[in-house]
């Protein structure tokens, strides 16, 4: 399914611990509402940079979340977040374009040697982030030390 002019549901439901974990990773029609504003804004993402955007990881149902060692609270279990790579750009580069912008977002976090997470949770903080050790390591504000 089409969501918007570059991005297609399976984009973002698609996941390789899903698929060999054997769990289905269907969003609920809550979570389609949501993935469905998130293909929107990451159409306004895609057109800072007028780049193609690989998406890595968009929702993940509680069981995949869990799985891949996500928290309880994830805004990929709600559909409100992304991890991608902007083609010709490094992640942290990328991540550099979308703080200078003006921009809204809840979360932007430059996860180092893994990707670019952003998420569109309807607190809208504005938060920008570094994750130097990967998952589960200390997040610290700011993109760099």
């Amino acid at each position: 399914m089409q969501l918007t002019e570059h991005f297609f549901l399976i984009e973002f439901t698609v996941s390789t611990t899903a698929i060999s974990m054997g769990i289905e990773n269907t969003p609920t029609p809550e979570h389609l509402v949501n993935i469905r504003n998130l293909a929107n804004e990451m159409e306004r993402v895609r057109s800072l940079f007028n780049r193609r955007i690989e998406i890595t990881s968009g929702y993940r149902n509680p069981e995949v979340n869990a799985a891949v060692g996500g928290v309880p609270n994830s805004a990929h279990a709600l559909g409100h977040a992304a991890d991608f790579h902007v083609e010709g750009f490094t992640d942290l580069a990328a991540a550099k374009v979308i703080r200078d912008s003006t921009f809204k977002f809840d979360q932007l976090i430059f996860e180092k040697n893994r990707c670019v997470h952003i998420s569109f949770h309807p607190d809208m903080r504005r938060q920008v982030l570094r994750q130097p050790g990967g998952p589960g390591s200390p997040v610290h504000v700011g993109l760099e030390a």
